[in-house]
């Protein structure tokens, strides 16, 4: 084997290996209704076959859609956005509490998807396409949602 022949052969391993890696950490069959959320926390699969839309729990990866921040505090959600048309969003937990927290949502064709349970300081996303009508947010954690850690978003 030639130098140039070495390289690509190398290069082309390591891309392998990467796309395994990738592969083995996603949290989503590429497009599926269903999510897993991590092991701390159960994640619901969406309605998305029956409504065309689609909701993915993960700890990481590439966000899609709109992004949008939610500050998770003692007990509280701030989201940095407050007006939703339909499409895709990607809403990226942040624990900046001193307990541990998640983020839930439901509504129309979005059955309840959550992220893992995060620890103070974590942070892991959640990726919904949201139709028109109303969707809540909340911490599924111990009780969190009767503690102020709710809201509603309206999108159309």
């Amino acid at each position: 084997m030639d130098m140039r022949t070495t390289r690509s052969a190398s290069a082309a391993a390591g891309a392998l290996l990467v796309l395994g890696a990738l592969a083995g950490c996603s949290s989503s069959g590429g497009g599926t209704a269903s999510s897993t959320a991590g092991s701390a926390a159960s994640s619901a699969p969406s309605s998305a076959a029956s409504s065309g839309a689609s909701a993915t729990a993960a700890g990481g990866g590439q966000a899609s859609g709109t992004v949008v921040t939610v500050s998770e505090t003692e007990f509280a959600l701030h989201l940095s956005q407050t007006s939703f048309s339909p499409g895709t969003y990607t809403f990226m937990a942040d624990d900046h509490g001193q307990v541990a927290h998640a983020l839930a949502i439901s509504g129309p064709g979005v059955q309840t998807t959550q992220t893992k349970v995060l620890s103070p300081g974590d942070t892991a996303q959640l990726t919904v396409t949201l139709q028109a009508g109303s969707y809540e947010l909340w911490c599924p954690v111990d009780g969190h949602k009767g503690l102020g850690m709710d809201t509603h978003i309206q999108v159309g």
